[in-house]
């Protein structure tokens, strides 16, 4: 479990440094009742394909391949 824990702590900063440079590409100038609606948009965009994604992977095998094991 502690190896896993660098990972899992570059990922969280990858992910904010992401999400502020899109705060800033999106709010570029300021914040507006209209502002909210480019990123929904892509987030929306962004969720599409994971939400169809969720029940294929279902449907893959659940055992590695050749060791029989989960």
């Amino acid at each position: 479990m502690g190896s896993a824990a660098g990972p899992l702590r570059t990922c969280a900063y990858l992910s904010a440094m992401a999400a502020s440079s899109a705060c800033a590409a999106f709010f570029e100038h300021g914040a507006h009742t209209d502002g909210p609606h480019p990123p929904a948009l892509f987030m929306a965009g962004g969720a599409v394909p994971l939400a169809t994604a969720a029940p294929l992977a279902r449907a893959l095998p659940k055992t590695a391949p050749g060791t029989g094991r989960r």
